[in-house]
């Protein structure tokens, strides 16, 4: 939980909006938590990638793998236990994976940022 807590931290640093964080413990054999955020716009997405890269050395998860960072209309980031989205609002709304992954747990993320 505490990887997860500097991310949700490094994120609400970087103005991401409306994060969300779906616990997929009992859900997924490949990762832990999947993390869905909106950036304002693709620039800012990339700047939220890039303080997420940066994170790589404070906790004990690297980054695999990025998939849509030229076009950051939906930037994924595979840290391992640990998948982090970062969609622009019109991205997020169109793809709505909260819908897809409706029935997962949600960890709250106000405990994370107090």
């Amino acid at each position: 939980m505490e990887n997860l807590s500097k991310f949700v931290k490094a994120l609400d640093e970087k103005h991401a909006e409306d994060i969300v964080v779906l616990d997929m413990q009992n859900h997924s054999p490949i990762y832990d938590y999947m993390v869905i955020t909106t950036a304002k716009n693709d620039r800012l997405a990339q700047g939220i990638i890039r303080e997420l890269k940066d994170l790589e050395g404070t906790t004990d998860l690297t980054l695999k793998h990025i998939e849509g960072a030229h076009q950051a209309q939906w930037v994924l980031a595979d840290f391992g236990r640990i998948i982090v989205h970062v969609f622009t609002p019109e991205t997020r709304l169109e793809y709505n994976l909260e819908k897809l992954w409706a029935d997962v747990p949600r960890v709250n993320v106000e405990g994370m940022l107090a």
